[in-house]
């Protein structure tokens, strides 16, 4: 296969390609911002338990 082929096949297949809205797409990367906050967030909390514990533990 030539590149050449290859570019204009690559093009017809982008051509098929249904693409999100502006909208979509600042909807869901608003929502994977907000996903990651949380997550975040949540491990925050959990590392600030765990070095708690781990103070009381080497504090004895």
């Amino acid at each position: 296969m030539s590149p050449l082929q290859f570019l204009k096949e690559v093009k017809e297949e982008l051509d098929k390609v249904t693409w999100p809205s502006k909208e979509e797409v600042v909807e869901a990367t608003i929502g994977v911002v907000f996903f990651c906050a949380v997550v975040a967030v949540y491990f925050w909390i959990l590392d600030f338990i765990f070095a708690q514990g781990l103070q009381l533990i080497i504090a004895k």
